[in-house]
């Protein structure tokens, strides 16, 4: 059965059921429905997902228009200022500001004093992200703030646009630079997060909470004196995001997430938070694919290669792989679990050869850390090569071999007792047999 055409509930569903509706009306008989179906059919068309998102913003243009000639400002006011809105967005998505901009101007002027508040914020809203685009970043506060005293968040929808508003204008106040410019996006954001706190989590709510990162570390910088503060409370913004920002839901914001995270952690310099940024660095590493996001990529690894050099001093010799397996020994349970299956699931895309590499560096660094550390990655790690591919599972058996073998004979037969011991105490039945096997596949003889 193919895929290419369009499902039942999807978007390009949608706009084929508005289209047929809208071409089975006449708008000689019934020219309002007619109108408002021009309209729906503009929304869908411009929101709909596609490889030309440009021609779908044209066309909505064109049943834009064709609603405006029938809702009038005198026959339907409000309805044409609904039009002339979703025309602004259109507009400032193909890059049209000053057309955006008189369009929205003239939908506000035609709601005026007609009872729909709510409306009106959102398209002050509209108005505030012009400017923002354009530079005008006073008036672009000036019209958050005027639709923010429009809603009165008394239901899910006001509040999802309040958010939305705050996130903007807390934006703003951040790029206006400067010590006022950072307190100010921080009240406003800290605003919004205890909001949003009270609400669903969404995407909003970790937009909300990774700007408000950025300006806790913006202020770090700007105060040394409280930089230590600043940056804890940047820290818990950003892991805060991340409970949103996962890195199957939301790839690219993840890592970009995960990058601003180690970027606060590294303004310390304590080992252990160097160490931390040096981990996050290279998950975002991980995801940014430098053909498609270069300045990202480019930007982490040159931040990863400065924190390298700085823990070069505090811990001479010391590999990236040794300072990877001396945080994750200092971890508790919960996070370690997280932290090696993170690493371990973005080894399934290597191929055989970097797997084997990757991984025996890793378990080297692991098997030469104090012997509880060893022991609580390794339990650890077995247990989530449990949840991985069989192929996965034979590399990074192999690999700890090839680590265990680059001991001395005494390290090694210790290694090898604490291996056989994690698989004893850790896998049941059919698990263990097959962990077993494997191992005896690749010739080790079992302590």
């Amino acid at each position: 059965m193919s895929n290419d055409g369009p499902t039942a509930f999807s978007a390009s569903y949608s706009v084929a059921a508005l289209k047929q509706r809208f071409d089975a009306l006449d708008p000689a008989t019934d020219a309002v429905q007619w109108a408002a179906a021009a309209y729906r059919l503009g929304m869908a068309t411009a929101e709909q997902p596609t490889a030309h998102p440009e021609q779908n913003l044209r066309t909505a243009l064109d049943y834009y228009q064709q609603a405006a000639q029938v809702l009038t400002v005198q026959r339907a006011p409000v309805e044409h200022a609904r039009i002339l809105n979703a025309a602004g967005s259109a507009h400032r998505m193909l890059g049209d500001p000053s057309t955006a901009s008189r369009l929205f101007r003239e939908a506000l002027g035609l709601m005026s004093g007609k009872g729909v508040d709510v409306e009106e914020a959102s398209v002050l809203n509209n108005l505030g992200l012009v400017l923002t685009e354009g530079g005008r970043l006073d008036d672009a506060v000036e019209a958050f703030s005027m639709s923010l005293d429009m809603l009165p968040g008394e239901d899910d929808e006001q509040i999802r646009t309040m958010l939305a508003t705050k996130h903007n204008l807390g934006q703003v106040h951040l790029a206006r630079g400067g010590a006022d410019g950072c307190d100010a996006a921080i009240a406003v954001l800290s605003d919004a997060a205890s909001t949003a706190g009270g609400s669903d989590a969404s995407m909003h709510t970790a937009m909300i909470d990774h700007t408000l990162g950025i300006a806790w570390k913006a202020k770090a910088d700007l105060d040394p004196a409280n930089s230590a503060r600043c940056l804890d409370q940047a820290i818990t913004a950003f892991e805060r995001c991340l409970t949103i920002f996962t890195s199957v839901g939301f790839p690219m914001q993840h890592a970009i997430a995960k990058h601003n995270l180690g970027h606060a952690h590294a303004g310390r310099d304590e080992v252990a938070s160097l160490q931390r940024a040096l981990a996050y660095y290279e998950d975002s590493l991980n995801i940014f694919d430098p053909r498609l996001h270069q300045p990202q990529w480019q930007e982490a690894f040159a931040n990863a290669e400065a924190v390298e050099k700085r823990l070069e001093v505090a811990v001479p010799g010391a590999t990236r792989a040794d300072h990877i397996a001396t945080l994750a020994g200092s971890m508790d349970d919960n996070e370690r679990l997280m932290f090696w299956r993170q690493r371990l699931v973005q080894m399934e895309r290597l191929p055989k050869a970097n797997q084997l590499e990757r991984l025996t560096a890793m378990y080297y660094a692991i098997v030469t850390q104090p012997a509880a550390s060893y022991v609580a990655s390794i339990r650890t790690i077995i247990t989530v090569l449990m949840e991985l591919p069989e192929d996965l599972l034979e590399s990074a058996l192999e690999s700890q071999l090839a680590a265990h073998a680059m001991l001395d004979n005494h390290d090694q037969r210790a290694a090898d007792f604490i291996l056989d011991e994690a698989i004893n105490a850790l896998l049941f039945g059919p698990q263990r047999i097959r962990v077993r096997d494997m191992l005896e596949e690749i010739g080790w003889d079992r302590p």
